[in-house]
């Protein structure tokens, strides 16, 4: 299970202490960290298609955070392919999972979210990463003079992509609420004083 929903009532996220859980859904929806594509998907929804998402505050697609209180920084892996990863030390998120940058950069039916940290070829080496579905927001906000055109690879969704993405949206609150094994389900038990009255009536 990807994700569980805790409470439909509560308008703050009360989960278990060190739990990813989304920080905009009122609903309390506590991630499975081992899928840590749902993670990804599900705030990249928010960030698509929640109209109360402010694109210029570049939120994280982890925790989505402003990029002031969310800090994600990369690395080269060590080997002769030297692959982006996150730098789990230097990273600041309250949903921070470790996952593969290269994975995340390209587009399946299964795993449909192309958001993905990148360093910013325009900013400092040492800088925090941005992500790739506000990094058009980025430039107009700090790097006026770059070409949105010339980086249009980098931000721009395709329609399909899109299209998966809002499914995902709308589907965001139709999981199954969490439920004990059935291992651990006692089953139910009937007094004998019930059962005589069931059988007398």
């Amino acid at each position: 299970m990807c994700f569980v929903l805790e409470d439909f009532s509560t308008d703050t996220a009360t989960v278990r202490h060190g739990e990813p859980a989304c920080t905009r859904c009122q609903t309390v929806i506590a991630f499975n960290p081992k899928h840590r594509q749902c993670i990804i998907e599900h705030s990249g929804a928010h960030i698509l298609f929640d109209p109360s998402i402010d694109h210029t505050l570049e939120p994280c697609r982890l925790c989505l955070h402003p990029a002031p209180l969310c800090k994600i920084y990369l690395r080269k892996t060590k080997g002769w392919a030297g692959n982006i990863a996150i730098n789990m030390r230097a990273s600041s998120c309250s949903n921070l999972v470790k996952f593969s940058v290269t994975v995340a950069t390209e587009f399946s039916n299964s795993s449909p979210c192309t958001n993905h940290p990148l360093h910013c070829p325009y900013c400092p080496d040492s800088s925090p990463a941005v992500w790739s579905y506000t990094f058009h927001k980025h430039l107009t906000r700090f790097h006026s003079t770059a070409s949105l055109e010339d980086n249009e690879t980098i931000w721009a969704v395709s329609g399909l992509e899109e299209e998966r993405m809002k499914q995902i949206w709308d589907d965001r609150l139709k999981q199954p609420l969490k439920a004990c094994r059935k291992a651990q389900c006692p089953p139910s038990v009937i007094s004998e004083t019930h059962r005589t009255h069931l059988v007398l009536k």
